[in-house]
């Protein structure tokens, strides 16, 4: 447990944002080389590494995936161990995921699998919805598909050492939504000459904002605004260009395919009836996380045995998760880890992510795979 609070906090101390993940990659090797996996992978899609464990005997492949990157946020804490970074910090508890995995390497040295194999998996680039997706493709070329795939995300709000579940959705789908519109400029003296985009921009966000208000779809999305703007700050002149950027949600995939539709069709239809040419486009695209109902009904069994309180959550959590794209491609499971319900929220300056339950997570890990490679 120690070694795993050392680790935890050295990761904390020096978090890599998206994409620029090698210091981590290389504290994670040097932590993996004393519990001797039998095979190493690094470079996956980045800084991505996979530690592999056999079994002896031939059977299902069980990959637990953690993620690797910070957030651009400036850490508030006073730790011995806080952030050494300006701006940059582990305020989404992704310090504890690594801990949590790499304690599945402990603990299969120690008690190794009589069958199959466990994939510990380091996965890049979560927050910026890259990581994952890249990444399937490199497992499968590397042999490492994987019959069932794993994750944990920790959740403040719920009784510390809990397990959280959906039914059967455990994160909602979302991606940014980016409208660029084109007019003309002109003198500001003379605007009639050109083609100025802002009552298009003022009908688009209107309309936008009360799309999630149709009855068509089946359950929750959501429409934010996040960005607009028109021209530059030059007073002689009335702009010919216009951005607006928005973040569109849904707790479902079909709903998130319909909202996209109906958002892309009323822009194109607003900015015809203005004289404007559009371009829209998609960004940080991640599907719902949807878990299979089997390995759902397996971890309600653990936690049974843990005596673990287990909580269904009655809506998706609204945020995304981009290991939503392994559950695209395979038979999935993510469940959330309680911290305590007064402990600070995911993504604030004073979230710090608690040791007292990195055993938690791995004895929850090991508990499932003892479920199916023994």
């Amino acid at each position: 447990m120690e070694e795993l609070i050392r680790l935890r906090r050295e990761l904390h101390r020096n978090p890599e944002l998206s994409g620029s993940e090698r210091a981590t990659a290389k504290r994670i090797r040097f932590f993996l080389s004393r519990y001797k996996p039998h095979e190493l992978y690094s470079g996956i899609s980045g800084e991505g590494m996979a530690a592999v464990y056999n079994g002896s005997e031939e059977g299902p492949t069980l990959l637990f995936r953690c993620d690797m990157d910070a957030l651009p946020i400036q850490e508030r804490n006073t730790l011995p161990y806080s952030s050494s970074v300006p701006g940059v910090a582990h305020l989404c508890g992704h310090d504890g995921h690594m801990a949590m995995v790499s304690g599945l390497a402990v603990r299969l040295s120690q008690n190794p699998i009589k069958k199959g194999r466990v994939v510990l998996f380091y996965q890049p680039e979560e927050e910026n919805g890259k990581g994952a997706e890249k990444s399937i493709d490199r497992l499968i070329d590397l042999g490492l598909t994987p019959t069932y795939t794993f994750a944990i995300h920790n959740m403040p709000k719920y009784p510390a050492g809990s397990l959280v579940v959906g039914r059967n959705t455990f994160s909602s789908a979302s991606k940014g939504f980016v409208i660029r519109l084109f007019g003309k400029e002109s003198h500001a003296a003379y605007p009639e000459s050109g083609l100025n985009p802002a009552l298009a921009v003022s009908d688009i966000i209107r309309e936008l904002l009360t799309l999630q208000q149709e009855n068509r779809f089946e359950d929750f999305v959501l429409v934010t605004l996040i960005h607009a703007r028109i021209g530059e700050v030059a007073f002689g002149t009335s702009p010919g260009y216009a951005e607006i950027m928005a973040t569109l949600r849904a707790f479902h995939n079909p709903d998130m395919e319909l909202l996209s539709a109906k958002a892309i069709e009323l822009v194109e239809a607003i900015a015809a009836k203005h004289g404007l040419r559009v371009e829209t486009q998609f960004t940080e695209e991640f599907p719902a996380s949807v878990c299979d109902e089997e390995l759902t009904s397996v971890l309600e069994g653990i936690a049974g045995e843990q005596n673990r309180k287990l909580i269904s959550m009655e809506q998706p959590n609204r945020w995304s998760e981009d290991f939503a794209h392994f559950t695209v491609a395979f038979p999935s499971l993510i469940f959330g880890l309680g911290l305590g319900e007064n402990h600070p929220d995911l993504h604030t300056p004073h979230y710090d992510f608690p040791d007292s339950l990195i055993d938690s997570g791995v004895d929850v890990f090991e508990g499932l795979i003892r479920k199916y490679l023994g």
